[in-house]
């Protein structure tokens, strides 16, 4: 199962930006990742066609229920891949338990650690994070 959510990070001039990942639960990798100014259908909808591009798409994706991940756009992009989505329930946040825990490690380990100075910095920099983060950190659980 593929999960998906969106979490914020903050410009050193105050500026909110939106980081949209896919995890896949089987690697324990994030597949895709968009950084971008506006938290919409479109971001998460991108994220998810990169990561389809390069993995065997999964038989479930698993979200929250944020307008972005219930929108037409992209209930369409999952219908046109056959791919079956499931939401957590309102209240139980803990559903999607383990991307919300790797957006947990990522501020704790990184975004809390670093200054990001332009829109473009912050870009490169999470890039190069979650590399690290797929390839190189070591895991008690895979």
């Amino acid at each position: 199962m593929w999960r998906a959510d969106i979490t914020y990070l903050q410009l050193e001039n105050g500026v909110w930006v939106y980081l949209s990942t896919v995890f896949d639960d089987q690697t324990y990798k994030i597949l895709s990742q968009k950084v971008s100014k506006h938290m919409t259908s479109k971001l998460v909808s991108h994220t998810l066609i990169e990561s389809l591009k390069k993995n065997k798409k999964p038989e479930y994706l698993h979200s929250d229920m944020g307008s972005q991940y219930t929108s037409s756009i992209f209930e369409h992009v999952l219908e046109g891949h056959e791919i079956r989505h499931s939401y957590s329930q309102k209240g139980h946040p803990y559903d999607n338990g383990p991307i919300e825990a790797f957006h947990s490690i990522l501020k704790r380990e990184f975004a809390f650690q670093t200054r990001f100075t332009s829109f473009e910095d912050v870009v490169l920099k999470t890039e190069n994070y979650i590399h690290w983060y797929n390839t190189e950190r070591i895991r008690i659980a895979v």
